[in-house]
């Protein structure tokens, strides 16, 4: 596989070909800091399927705004076959690679993960090993790959495979993937849709390049209220900001950051956002408000996400979402309600 690297990073590589070559993996932080879930697009049984197909210039566009990373739904498993050895198909490893290298055309750093795997979810015990072979492939493929290619192993874990059965899974998924990257930065989380309490029960091996990750979509009747994707969505109309609901959500990155002392690991907040549904001055209200409580603990985000139900980018006018795109950077309480607390 030829990695082409970027002008300014071929550059610092050839600076830096006379220094002495350290194999170990230093300790680092973890470079995704300013995040945006690219959804709907290959975690599709096909991609276009579900809307959206990523291009190329919108990777531009998302750097020329400043995040610095983006995470990769993928739905491995629609692409591979059904029994062992599990291979992948050619033509779609092809068209990740042309993702991957258009991203780092740009500067951006790209998490790839193992998304919509339904089945992993119901039947561990038979799907187990085909996720396990996957990752193989995936990171037998990619062994060669820049750092700034990580890996994410599977998206919020639920269903069957919780507390042991994800722990254990975990572990191998691990192993399988250090055989080929053993210095490769690697997310995991807990279990129960990723969430707080699921990290809580997750225990991470001694590994220096592994971040954990968790969702934030609390309260939930307010970020996937008019949500169009599944029956029984909490009705639209929810507002939020309350300097209680603002206590309460502090509380729950405090508990993270514990987390994250506790652990010795950091930890990466992988999703957060609200449907376009919710009133567009509280969703962006939370939106900063998360935001800037991850920031404030040294986490970093991945805003869920760029054209889809949670969209900060609106496909159908090519432009930002603005609000949300400034609750993402801007400081300041420009297009936001003033705090009330």
């Amino acid at each position: 596989m030829n990695w082409k690297l970027p002008l300014l990073a071929a550059l610092a590589l050839a600076i830096s070909a006379c220094a002495p070559v350290n194999t170990k993996a230093q300790a680092a932080e973890f470079p995704a800091k300013r995040c945006i879930n690219l959804a709907n697009a290959l975690n599709a049984p096909h991609e276009g399927e579900w809307g959206y197909v990523i291009r190329k210039t919108d990777l531009q566009r998302i750097a020329l705004a400043g995040f610095d990373s983006v995470r990769v739904l993928i739905a491995w498993h629609s692409h591979a076959q059904t029994h062992a050895p599990y291979t992948i198909d050619p033509v779609f490893f092809s068209r990740i690679d042309e993702v991957i290298h258009q991203a780092r055309e740009f500067g951006l750093t790209i998490i790839i993960d193992m998304h919509s795997y339904g089945e992993l979810y119901s039947d561990p015990a038979t799907h187990g090993p085909r996720a396990l072979a996957m990752w193989d492939q995936i990171a037998r493929h990619y062994a060669d790959a820049p750092a700034d290619v990580i890996f994410e192993l599977l998206n919020e874990p639920r269903e069957n495979l919780q507390a042991t059965q994800w722990q254990a899974l975990a572990d191998q998924l691990l192993a399988q993937v250090r055989l080929s990257n053993p210095y490769r930065w690697v997310i995991i989380g807990g279990d129960n849709w990723n969430s707080i309490d699921g990290l809580a029960r997750y225990q991470a091996p001694d590994d220096p390049r592994l971040a954990l990750t968790f969702h934030y979509y609390s309260p939930y009747k307010f970020t996937h209220q008019g949500a169009t994707w599944f029956e029984g969505a909490p009705p639209a109309g929810r507002p939020w900001g309350s300097k209680k609901e603002k206590q309460k959500l502090a509380r729950n990155f405090d508990r993270v950051a514990a987390m994250a002392r506790a652990s010795g690991h950091p930890v990466w907040l992988g999703e957060f956002g609200a449907t376009k549904a919710t009133n567009m001055q509280d969703r962006a209200l939370w939106t900063r408000t998360v935001r800037r409580a991850a920031e404030a603990r040294g986490i970093g985000w991945c805003s869920f996400d760029f054209a889809a139900e949670f969209g900060v980018y609106s496909p159908k006018r090519e432009n930002w979402v603005w609000p949300i795109r400034r609750a993402l950077f801007d400081q300041s309480a420009l297009a936001l309600r003033a705090d009330p607390d």
